[in-house]
């Protein structure tokens, strides 16, 4: 079965650190901003909360209102941050972290977003353009994310 969602990108990282030091960094706002790409304006439109239905709204920096979409917390759990989105693309974008190889030092988190472009024409030039962008920032973001995570 093929999903609704033709656009896929993937990033994983093990951290040393335990799943409660990364579940405060994955949520708490002054260590988040720490690791979140400067290419994206995420921004709370209900207080810093990641409890179910809680909206935020990301836009692209650098392209104005053409690029933002809105997010909404779809499911939230101990090791899971799940967002529905839609705007200039629909889909989802899941955090996931837990245990590493059983060993509670070391977590593995994954970042997983599927999607969707609902711009006209946006398909036509994103493959050669912004997912490549799009590449680079998750696996630098993911690099500072390991950091936030492992030195505070």
């Amino acid at each position: 079965m093929s999903s609704p969602f033709p656009h896929l990108l993937e990033e994983f990282v093990v951290v040393n650190a335990p799943m409660d030091r990364v579940e405060r960094v994955m949520t708490e706002q002054a260590l988040m901003e720490r690791w979140m790409s400067p290419a994206v304006q995420f921004t709370p439109l209900d207080g810093w909360r990641f409890d179910t239905g809680a909206p935020w709204r990301l836009r692209l920096t650098g392209v104005g209102p053409l690029l933002e979409a809105g997010y909404v917390v779809a499911e939230r759990r101990p090791g899971l941050v799940l967002w529905a989105f839609d705007g200039f693309w629909e889909g989802f974008d899941a955090w996931h972290w837990l245990p590493w190889q059983g060993r509670a030092d070391q977590t593995l988190i994954q970042n997983r977003v599927e999607y969707r472009l609902k711009v006209p024409g946006l398909d036509l030039i994103w493959p050669l353009t912004i997912a490549p962008l799009m590449q680079l920032d998750a696996k630098a973001q993911m690099q500072r994310l390991k950091d936030v995570c492992e030195r505070g």
